[in-house]
């Protein structure tokens, strides 16, 4: 796959993911701390990922490369993996019905 594809084929999982996992987690009043969870966990993955200086590159241009690029995902593109994310979503549900995952404070 070359690098155009690649990193289309990664955007369009990750975006289709990302709205899953929105719509899993963010009661009405909390949709804001759940974007914010999101940019953090993605900010804590490509620290660990790619390291720190490059992360902050990254997430520095991130804004301008997507308008740059008029970058979106199709409905055509994301129903390819929706499905698949969808289900596990939906298992997080059944798991976490109130929403609170204790990860970091299995008390």
């Amino acid at each position: 796959m070359n690098h155009t594809a690649m990193l289309e084929h990664t955007s369009i999982v990750t975006y289709a993911l990302l709205q899953e996992l929105h719509r899993a987690l963010a009661a009405p009043h909390e949709a804001d701390d759940v974007v914010l969870g999101i940019i953090m966990g993605t900010a804590m993955f490509c620290d660990e990922t790619i390291g720190p200086f490059r992360s902050r590159r990254l997430m520095r241009e991130a804004p301008d490369i997507v308008l740059k690029a008029d970058a979106h995902v199709t409905d055509e593109a994301a129903a390819i993996a929706t499905p698949i994310l969808r289900a596990l979503c939906r298992h997080m549900e059944e798991a976490w019905p109130k929403r609170r995952i204790p990860l970091m404070n299995p008390g």
